[in-house]
Order: structure tokens, then C-alpha cells, then sequence
């Protein structure tokens, strides 16, 4: 990872440009923070190794190029602890959806507000976008409180929104705009 592109958040936390060569040691936080994930995210269960994380690097390397995504892995002291992407990215319209994790030695730590926060400033200042949003599962209390925490504002929830293990979740939609991060 040396010689990855890397934005420092601060002295110990930095956002990873990816590379396909980093496939294997995401998978490897990935596998070991398995139970950890698997509550609230379903694509857990369906990468099962190197190969399917190096697949989805890939995927989002291609919609870098495409204008309809923009993936960063989360480094702490220089070791992968997580991921956090733009997806559902419109350049026309100017927004973006925010999916993070993080591992779960990592927790509890302000890690990923900071890097929520450090993705904003590269949508809003680097992208010109305009509206950034973050879905969350209405019992995923870290997650919820890592929106609030990064200004966003929540604009409500949708109602059985989400099939997850044959169980349908209520999910909490929340959303910053530039203006107002700028303020901020």
C-alpha cells in the first residue's frame, strides 16, 4: 500500500485510492469482520474470496471511469479497517449515495465520521456535487449516529425499503448538501 494514492484524514487515518493488488487484504478484513457485517450488509455472504473482492474493485474501478462511482478503502495506521464509497452516483444531477464499514476493532472510534466527512469534501469540493445522501437500517444505531454526526439531516424513513435475510427493514435516509457543509 505504500504506493497507493492516499487523502490523510489525520495523522493515522487516511482514504486509499484502490488497487486490484489490494483485493486480498480487504477480503481478509472483510472475512474476519464477517459476523460483525453480515447484520446489516448483504453482500458479506456473497464475497467468499480473493477473487469475488478483487471482481468488485473492478466493478468500481469501472464506474470511476464511468462517472457512477468512486470507492475508497479506509486505512488506520497504514492497514485496511474498512471501505467507504459514492454510489449511485449522477454527475448531472449532482449527487450521491455514501456506503461505509468498518472493522470492528475500529468501532467506537470516530473513524468513520472522519472518513464520511472526508468523503464529503472530495464530492462537494473536488466532484461539484451538490447532494449527498446515507440509507441506514433503522437498528443500525452506529450508523445512524455516524450521519448525524457528519451533519446530515434525516428527511425520513422508508418503510419495509429493504429485503435482508428473508426479513424486510425499515431503512433511515438522511442527506447533506454542499451549502450546507460548507457552513458547517
Amino acid at each position: 500500500m505504500e504506493k497507493a494514492f492516499k487523502l490523510m484524514v489525520d495523522e493515522q487515518l487516511c482514504l486509499v485510492q484502490p488497487s486490484l493488488s489490494m483485493a486480498t487484504e480487504v477480503f481478509d478484513v472483510l472475512d474476519k469482520n464477517r459476523d460483525h457485517l453480515r447484520t446489516f450488509l448483504d453482500f458479506v455472504d456473497s464475497t467468499k474470496s480473493s477473487e469475488d473482492e478483487s471482481a468488485y474493485i473492478k466493478m468500481k474501478l469501472d464506474g470511476y471511469m464511468k462517472g457512477t462511482d468512486r470507492l475508497f478503502f479506509i486505512a488506520f495506521d497504514d492497514e485496511i479497517i474498512g471501505s467507504i464509497d459514492l454510489h449511485f452516483m449522477s454527475l448531472s444531477d449532482q449527487c450521491a449515495e455514501i456506503g461505509y464499514w468498518v472493522s470492528s476493532t475500529h468501532c467506537g472510534k470516530n473513524i468513520a465520521t472522519k472518513a464520511v466527512r472526508a468523503v464529503c469534501d472530495v464530492a462537494f469540493l473536488e466532484m461539484k456535487l451538490n447532494r449527498l445522501t446515507i440509507v441506514a437500517d433503522i437498528n443500525n444505531v452506529a450508523s445512524n449516529r455516524v450521519a448525524e454526526k457528519s451533519g446530515f439531516q434525516k428527511e425520513g424513513t422508508f418503510r419495509q425499503a429493504k429485503k435482508l435475510y428473508d426479513e424486510f427493514t425499515d431503512l433511515n435516509t438522511y442527506a447533506l448538501l454542499k451549502n450546507e457543509f460548507i457552513k458547517g
